[in-house]
């Protein structure tokens, strides 16, 4: 019992080092790695927002509020699937790899094709302070600047963002 035990373990941990890919492969999409430093856009950073199909855009409700550890937990949302031409002209901007930014995000996009879920932008448009989008791939953090055109384009998405009934049971905890 105590080889077959030993056996097993041995497994676990081959299985565990032998999956693993150094950081410099390619990713299981066939994708290029990301830049290690630099300048890109979105399209380049992730080759499948090529192929998004729809869009459900988050808007946190008091993104700024008192509540630094809870303020995404309430949202409403829109979906998008006409008329992504805005959307892709910001991820045509340029995108460079950074720390994350100490600073809250307005909302995010979940990007879709055929139904699945692909990848999240995030956004925040208040630009005295914060005004960016980006992306998380392979771990990296990228940045972008907003578009005045992609600005107004989500607040246009917003007024027609609903608030999804809360199905939790026991209500709010």
């Amino acid at each position: 019992m105590g080889r077959l035990i030993q056996f097993i373990v041995l497994l676990v941990f081959w299985g565990v080092i032998g999956c693993k890919e150094p950081a410099t492969t390619k990713s299981p999409d066939n994708a290029s790695p990301a830049p290690a430093a630099g300048s890109t856009n979105a399209f380049t950073l992730d080759e499948r927002l090529q192929k998004a199909d729809s869009l459900v855009i988050v808007f946190y409700k008091d993104p700024y509020g008192p509540d630094s550890l809870r303020y995404t937990r309430y949202y409403t949302q829109s979906s998008v699937v006409n008329g992504l031409d805005i959307f892709n002209g910001q991820l045509r901007m340029d995108y460079s790899r950074e720390e994350l930014r100490k600073c809250r995000t307005e909302g995010k996009i979940w990007c879709f094709t055929q139904g699945k879920i692909f990848q999240t932008i995030y956004f925040s448009t208040k630009c005295q302070e914060c005004c960016f989008t980006y992306l998380i791939k392979d771990g990296s953090f990228y940045y972008s600047a907003i578009d005045p055109a992609f600005t107004e384009w989500l607040s246009v998405q917003k007024l027609k963002a609903i608030e999804l009934p809360n199905n939790a049971i026991g209500g709010d905890q």
